[in-house]
């Protein structure tokens, strides 16, 4: 208890005194988490304090009904790393991550989901491919704990990806992937696009791509926000709209850039 106290404080210091601080910057967006939130804080530490280079984690709180704003600024006295965003809208995971990417100050982004699914052990290796110079990181589940339905349809949906836009992937849909940063930033994203972020990433230039196996958990608390049948309905529409953005370049065209304040 007490060596990791001090390796923490170490940590802190050592980072807080740098000028090129973050290296990392991990996105969390979560709704009505707080049960989930404890587990994931004390597994996201442990990963954390053992690191060499600066590292933050943003937590998005997107309009949540339950006590998860009060664990998360907790979290901030608690933890120097960790910085918390509260959506007054409700923004989906669109929303949260259009604001998190602009408020990250890491060289590079890695989302994850905040339900307890995605592994926070997994993120080493992560940070290995990262401090290897990677343009995209793919954590491809090994055992999905979803419904049959649902991984049936994530099959044909990246089928369709290599068909329309020649996607090197082997799945599009991982909610647990890290990017450089220059290739996320700085985009007005559409509605839903959280769920075309590596193909974005590629359309503006990323071509170092790894893919890693990653552990898929079952939800441990609570249920999916997600309706199956309305999100499969929907996306088909989504989709054919994001492919036609990608088609009219869209994301690397002047309209698709947030404007810099000026001062």
């Amino acid at each position: 208890m007490g060596l990791n106290v001090l390796i923490k404080s170490l940590n802190s210091e050592m980072i807080l005194n740098r000028n090129d601080s973050i290296f990392i910057s991990i996105i969390i967006p979560i709704h009505n988490e707080e049960d989930s939130l404890p587990q994931l804080m004390a597994e996201l530490d442990e990963v954390v304090i053992g690191a060499t280079y600066g590292i933050e984690v943003i937590i998005i709180n997107d309009v949540s009904t339950d006590g998860s704003q009060k664990i998360i600024e907790e979290f901030e006295k608690k933890y120097y790393y960790v910085k918390s965003i509260y959506l007054h809208k409700k923004g989906g995971q669109t929303g949260c991550f259009q604001v998190a990417f602009q408020e990250a100050k890491g060289k590079y982004l890695i989302r994850m989901d905040g339900d307890l699914q995605d592994d926070p052990r997994d993120l080493k290796h992560f940070f290995n491919l990262c401090m290897d110079g990677q343009d995209l990181i793919m954590g491809l589940r090994g055992l999905r704990k979803h419904r049959r339905l649902l991984r049936v349809v994530s099959m044909l949906y990246d089928a369709l990806m290599v068909l329309m836009v020649d996607s090197p992937l082997h799945t599009s849909t991982s909610s647990f992937i890290a990017f450089k940063t220059e290739f996320i930033k700085g985009i007005i994203f559409k509605k839903n696009d959280h769920r075309y972020l590596p193909l974005i990433a590629i359309n503006k230039g990323a071509t170092k791509i790894r893919e890693i196996v990653v552990s898929h958990r079952e939800r441990k608390y609570g249920v999916t926000k997600y309706n199956n049948l309305h999100k499969i309905f929907f996306g088909i529409i989504e989709t054919v709209s994001f492919l036609i953005r990608i088609k009219l370049g869209y994301y690397n065209s002047i309209k698709s850039r947030i404007k810099k304040e000026t001062k």
